[in-house]
């Protein structure tokens, strides 16, 4: 009994890694008036194919879908390292903007997310993420 009871909470133990693993991540920050939303459907990031997605919103707190999104990922410079920093422009999808981001290499990456509107200026969030 005492062996299957060791089990279970083995089990459970393992089960509650596992999603806390899988978890997402979003954070908004507010740039010229801009909600900029930015959010993965795992977290940490994994070296691979990321899937990042951008939401805007205006200060009327309308969706933005007329705007271009270039988002660059960057892992910041250290001694004896080749660059690593990238950029793609993300692609509208059902009011949210998105991109595949393959990441390279664990560690800390920042992510730039400019805003560029018609008639405006360009407008840039930064973000903090870690790859595992």
């Amino acid at each position: 009994m005492k062996r299957a009871y060791l089990a279970v909470i083995g089990l459970l133990a393992v089960f509650a890694l596992v999603l806390g693993c899988a978890k997402g991540y979003e954070s908004e920050k507010t740039v010229d008036g801009l909600k900029v939303r930015l959010s993965v459907d795992r977290y940490p990031l994994v070296k691979s194919d990321n899937t990042l997605q951008v939401k805007v919103v205006d200060a009327a707190g309308a969706p933005m879908t007329n705007a271009k999104i270039k988002v660059r990922y960057f892992m910041p410079p250290m001694p004896g390292m080749a660059p690593m920093d990238f950029e793609a422009e993300a692609m509208l999808k059902g009011g949210v903007y998105v991109i595949t981001a393959n990441i390279p290499m664990e560690g800390g990456w920042k992510v730039e997310v400019t805003v560029v509107r018609p008639g405006k200026a360009s407008a840039t969030a930064a973000f903090n993420l870690d790859a595992r």
